[in-house]
């Protein structure tokens, strides 16, 4: 095609195109859509996610459809916005299927040393609660309903990784959940908490750890195994102060 110019449009984005095919977002809000290009008789197309720098906060109201944010991975077809009893939430339904367990990655794969909250809640199905949880950095905290604790999973796989301690918890009641990870010089200190939404913020931590072979970078992220329906809302993540 010799030195043919391309043609480039966008699909789903906000931003504008430059001749030599790149991108400016509009502004720092997160989005999320597709570039393409012609030349001559071929044609290429490319996902793309903005992500802006922190902090975020998620709590729906200004949300519009059903639609969970386009820029999450592992959220389409697994939750939904909608009315959770007077104000707008995340909302997956109970879900007795092999993808149960859906981890939902909400910005880029490089953010590191940052906190994540979020109002969790889980409801009650045939004496079965779902477990929920949020993620930084790759580490995982989860409230599990069945078995009333909670958990901070380094690698899930590896139990002995783990940290946990007892925690009651009933059934459609929101929880506010607390992640911080912090990358040290030679290991990563990640500590949290879980207390009852609208209640004052407990001083202490929960759960911490001092990972001496740390997860130095990650994704924020949300974690449901729905095995009742589960709930998201009022979602921030900020960088640790």
């Amino acid at each position: 095609l010799g030195e043919e110019q391309g043609s480039w449009s966008t699909e789903g984005l906000a931003g504008s195109m430059a001749p030599d095919g790149t991108y400016t977002a509009s502004a720092p809000s997160a989005e999320a859509g597709v570039i393409k290009v012609s030349v001559g008789p071929l044609t290429g197309a490319a996902r793309v996610r903005v992500i802006p720098p922190f902090p975020w906060t998620y709590d729906f109201e200004a949300h519009d459809g059903e639609a969970p944010p386009r820029e999450w991975i592992h959220a389409t077809g697994r939750y939904t916005v909608r009315d959770l009893g007077g104000s707008k939430g995340l909302f997956r339904a109970a879900d007795n299927s092999v993808a149960r367990r859906v981890r939902t990655m909400i910005g880029a794969t490089n953010a590191a040393n940052y906190t994540i909250e979020a109002d969790v809640r889980a409801t009650e199905r045939r004496r079965q609660m779902g477990d929920v949880g949020v993620i930084a950095q790759r580490y995982v905290l989860v409230l599990f309903g069945n078995s009333q604790r909670i958990e901070l999973h380094p690698w899930q796989a590896a139990d002995e990784m783990t940290v946990r301690a007892p925690f009651t918890w009933k059934a459609d009641t929101w929880y506010r959940l607390k992640l911080r990870v912090e990358t040290l010089p030679e290991a990563t200190r990640v500590q949290a908490k879980a207390w009852p939404a609208g209640s004052p913020e407990p001083d202490a931590w929960l759960l911490e750890k001092v990972d001496p072979i740390g997860h130095r970078e990650g994704s924020p992220g949300l974690y449901s195994d729905a095995g009742s329906d589960i709930m998201f809302d009022n979602i921030r993540v900020y960088a640790n102060r």
